[in-house]
């Protein structure tokens, strides 16, 4: 499940009410064509130079722009090593070490700041050497920050990762359909030596650092994993061998194939083996499942690295050929450093390049000539690794960084000239507040079209590379825009705004370059005269795709029809790699302990389950489902009263108790919350710390800041804002749940949405749009906080889930914290945020099938299981798979960081679900209609709540009567709405 992202990038716009009337002179000035353009000019200029200074921090201290004013010589001298325990200072403590150290290593944990110093003898650049070894078991990569004499010597130092080696030992996984599974992967916790390299790998080489002569204090600050710190080593920096031509490769031997998918080793445990069923490849199956080559999903990102061990019987000179594919980067290659025995060879490989194929070849590697490059091979054991490499392209990524950075100050510039109000027919001379407007944008093109060119070089055949398409796209709109500089300002949207923006499709170049997905079936090693495998035929091929297709059909693994009746039957909704860990997980663990069999099914469809259940066909249980569904599953008698089973109050109090609120009717309780979807707020610490701004605790906090971020250019975000087609309960009810507001009163047909408090909370939610000119859409908070212009906000799990994962470049430089909330009489914060994701609800069947699938419903949501299929999921498959866990207890075993698991556990405890009862969709709805009523559209609030009010209570009173709470207009019984107090008393919380 890998994260394609489509990228929004939108401009800042400048509408406080504190720039207002700046705005309105703009207007009048450039109408009445009066302005004092150097003075406005001026003005602008400086505001973009603030602007730049911290938005553009990366830009101008990151390596490229640094080292390129180095003066000092690169060192020529041997390596100096620095034994760790005559340079540690403080910070840690020193330890005995009994895996290869003779004298005392630092034991650094999570937070620690260690101080260390080092004497150089010449002022020069060095590459700097870190031994280092794991002391836990976590997934996630060792991360430090490092200082130079109190400085970050460039950017990157921000963020150093140290990755450990990951093996796996054991037999081919096999589930109980005969299908291969990935296997989970070991980490070797042993001693292993980095040198200092960028966390992006856009540089694939070790990065000099310019040292002065004499004492040079060291800051490392741990701010992931708990490892061993060794000795430090200054080197001078590496040259690869320069290549010179290829000796050919006498001789006929083959060594045997090596399959890609059996790594000895890769330095990333998500990088894994897939089943295709492809008859090109090695092994290949007509029926069952088998691994037979890399996932490409998997080995993508620019520094992962996979090595394989082969033996060679004779030594001589022996070429190299891939059966891959590479199909991802349209006319262009993936990049591969290839080392034998831990170096590369020479220059010619180094950044090889793997050409585009959409179906798997057999290709030797080869020099810009044609010419095989060969490799001199001794007998005995040798190692192959492959590295992503995006060393040829780190100088595109970069530039259009730039560019984008740009944009976006030229799109301030042009807001701050014209204005919010986007007239077509309004007369502005937008070059009279910006002579250099026109200028500014045909440059931007012009490097864009030479970025263009300069890699052509890669693929001659073709005028335009495909991969580059948006990088033609975003040059040929900025000439557009500029042939017409007066339509700018009317048209400033397609600047950086919006989908189809110039930054849009550059930011669409930056994903397609990042991704360098690669599939390798399998790696030979042979000499001129051996024969390599033939590939099958076409007709061949055709016959075993047929073979295949009506193999399909037979083909029933986890599929509903294929169950044993005899057997608990759950349902999962999710995808099929979910539901093999945790078939194994049951079958290995769950099914001896209690001896029930356990038959897991893809769920066909969520929403049908109503009708499954109707026709007889319903599981016994179902997980993975939406929050929500289990009211409408419930209110119809299709489930289970979970407080019906012995011990259901020792499983509910796992989780937090606002999360029960949708699946609470009456006294019961219809469902275990599996899933959390936690909503934090996002801080760029860079932007932050530049401004002097402190973490706000208060909305107050918020509103206050306001004024001071709008007057450059940027914004908070509130996640209502991206909630475009519908403003949902997660948008809605916060503000209102923090002003001490409820949605219905005691009895359900009494809604209090026009209540005095819930009037407050929701004129405070719309007059962040009104007043205090937030942005009323913005689809993807995730870019623009990446980008800058959006420093501060409120995101759930998807956005930390991305910022983890797709936002490398400023790693380091944002934080989370709890949700800004309202301050109560007393002094209290109120944080109440939404936290529903998914859930796990039993069907009503018999008392022997009801009392094993609770059996089964408690060892599922158990810490200790959560905690294990969230370890095993996020080894396997990688960080973009973290298990959010509603088990409060299991998350805090999972491979988080220390530090935002702290925070997410702490606004946990301040989830509040909207409850959910007959017509509550309605209320959803009539909140979402008002929202834009009132912010759209203009109209008064509390005329508004009043009407919403009517529709919802009519809506409501209908429902009532279909269900039988009322017949013939006469109540029949009371629907008592569930709160949190009718939650903790049902758990036993009364204290």
């Amino acid at each position: 499940m890998k994260q394609k992202l489509m990228i929004r990038i939108v401009a800042v716009a400048v509408t406080t009410a504190m720039l207002l009337g700046a705005f309105q002179v703009s207007s009048v000035m450039a109408t009445e064509g009066t302005a004092d353009t150097n003075q406005q000019t001026g003005a602008a200029s400086t505001e973009t130079t603030e602007v730049n200074e911290y938005l553009g921090d990366m830009l101008t201290t990151n390596y490229t722009h640094v080292s390129a004013g180095y003066t000092a010589p690169v060192y020529k001298g041997e390596s100096v090593v620095y034994p760790i325990d005559e340079i540690y200072q403080d910070g840690a403590e020193l330890v005995e070490d009994t895996n290869g150290y003779d004298h005392q290593v630092v034991q650094v944990k999570i937070g620690d700041v260690i101080n260390l110093v080092i004497d150089v003898e010449e002022t020069a650049q060095y590459i700097i050497k870190f031994d280092y070894c794991s002391a836990d078991s976590s997934v996630l990569p060792m991360e430090f920050m490092m200082k130079i004499n109190g400085a970050y010597p460039f950017y990157e130092c921000r963020r150093l990762l140290f990755e450990s080696t990951w093996v796996y030992e054991g037999d081919t996984v096999i589930d109980r359909y005969g299908n291969e599974i990935v296997s989970v992967p070991d980490k070797l916790i042993q001693w292993e030596s980095k040198y200092l390299m960028d966390a992006s790998y856009r540089h694939s080489y070790a990065l000099n650092l310019e040292l002065e002569a004499g004492r040079n204090a060291i800051e490392i600050e741990a701010t992931e994993g708990n490892f061993l710190l060794g000795d430090i080593t200054l080197e001078a920096p590496v040259e690869i061998a320069e290549y010179t031509g290829s000796t050919t490769a006498e001789g006929d031997i083959l060594i045997d194939p090596i399959q890609a998918e059996d790594f000895t080793n890769r330095n990333d445990s998500s990088i894994r083996a897939t089943a295709e069923f492809d008859a090109s490849l090695d092994p290949y199956k007509i029926s069952d499942t088998v691994l037979n080559t890399v996932d490409s999903e998997s080995y993508s990102k620019a520094g992962q690295k996979i090595t394989y061990e082969f033996n060679v019987e004779e030594a001589g000179y022996y070429y190299i050929a891939t059966n891959y594919r590479q199909s991802d980067k349209n006319d262009f290659p993936v990049f591969v450093d290839v080392a034998i025995d831990g170096t590369i060879p020479n220059t010619a490989f180094s950044s090889y390049p793997f050409t585009y194929t959409t179906k798997y070849k057999t290709a030797t590697l080869e020099d810009e000539n044609g010419d095989s490059l060969s490799v001199y091979l001794e007998a005995g054991t040798h190692t192959i690794s492959l590295t992503l490499n995006n060393d040829n392209i780190c100088h595109v990524l970069e530039e259009v960084d730039a560019i984008m950075s740009g944009v976006n100050d030229l799109a301030l510039e042009i807001t701050k000239v014209a204005g919010t109000n986007k007239e077509k027919y309004r007369d502005l001379d937008l070059e009279a507040y910006i002579p250099d407007l026109v200028e500014r944008m045909e440059g931007w093109a012009d490097e864009l079209d030479a970025l263009h060119e300069s890699v052509k070089q890669y693929n001659p055949d073709v005028k335009k590379i495909a991969a580059f398409s948006s990088i033609t796209i975003a040059a040929d709109l900025i000439r557009e825009l500029a042939a017409k500089p007066d339509e700018i300002s009317y048209r400033v949207d397609e600047l950086s705004a919006n989908t189809s923006s110039v930054n849009q499709h550059l930011a669409n170049l930056v994903d397609t370059l990042n991704s360098n997905d690669l599939s390798i079936d399998r790696i030979y090693l042979y000499q001129k005269d051996a024969k390599l495998p033939k590939s099958i035929g076409a007709f061949k091929r055709f016959i075993m795709s047929i073979e295949r297709f009506a193999s399909s059909f037979f083909d029933q693994a986890y599929s509903t029809s294929n169950v044993d009746e005899e057997h608990l039957q759950v349902w999962v909704n999710r995808p099929r790699q979910y539901l093999e860990i945790m078939q194994k997980m049951i079958d290995e663990q769950f099914t001896p302990e209690t001896g029930i069999e356990v038959d897991l099914s893809i769920m066909p469809d969520q929403q049908k389950l109503i009708l499954a259940n109707a026709s007889g066909d319903a599981p016994d249980i179902a997980t993975g489902i939406n929050y929500a569904i289990p009211f409408e599953l419930a209110i119809r008698g299709a489930i289970a009263d979970l407080t019906d089973f012995d011990g259901f109050q020792e499983v509910l109090n796992q989780y937090s108790p606002g999360l029960h609120i949708p699946a609470t009717i009456d006294d019961g309780i219809y469902a275990v919350p599996e899933t959390m979807n936690f909503w934090v707020f996002f801080y760029r610490t860079d932007i932050m710390d530049k401004l002097g701004l402190s973490v706000p605790d208060t909305m107050d906090d918020v509103i206050n800041m306001l004024p001071e971020l709008q007057m450059r250019g940027l914004n908070f975000y509130y996640p209502t804002a991206g909630m475009i087609a519908m403003r949902n309960f997660h948008g809605t009810t916060p503000l209102l749940f923090q002003s001490g507001a409820t949605l219905y009163g005691t009895y359900a047909g009494n809604t209090t949405l026009n209540s005095e408090k819930a009037v407050e909370g929701f004129t405070l939610l719309t007059e962040l749009f009104t007043i205090y000119n937030l942005d009323v859409d913005i689809p993807n908070f995730y870019q623009h906080f990446r980008n800058g212009d959006l420093p501060i906000g409120i995101g759930d799990y998807g956005v930390y889930n991305l910022l983890k994962n797709a936002a490398p470049e400023i790693a380091n430089s944002w934080a989370i914290a709890a949700v800004p909330g309202i301050e109560q009489e007393d002094g209290t914060v109120l944080r109440y945020t939404a936290g529903g994701a998914e859930s796990t609800v039993m069907f009503k069947s018999t008392d022997e099938r009801e009392a094993q699938a609770w059996e089964f419903m408690k060892w599922w949501s158990s810490a200790d299981v959560q905690a294990e299929y969230g370890q095993t999921l996020q080894i396997s498959y990688g960080t973009e798979y973290i298990w959010h866990t509603a088990n409060l207890e299991a998350f805090t075993e999972l491979p988080w960081s220390t530090e935002d698991k702290q925070v997410i556990l702490e606004q946990a405890g301040w989830i509040l679900e909207a409850p959910r009862i007959l017509g509550t969709y309605m209320l959803e709805r009539e909140m979402s209609n008002a929202f834009n009523a009132i912010v759209v559209d203009g109209e008064q609030l509390r005329i508004r709540l009043d009407n919403a009010v009517k529709d919802i209570d009519r809506e409501t009173e209908r429902k009532l009567e279909e269900f039988g709470y009322i017949k013939d207009g006469v109540t029949v019984k009371e629907y008592v709405v569930p709160t949190i107090d009718i939650v903790n008393e049902i758990l036993g919380n009364t204290e």
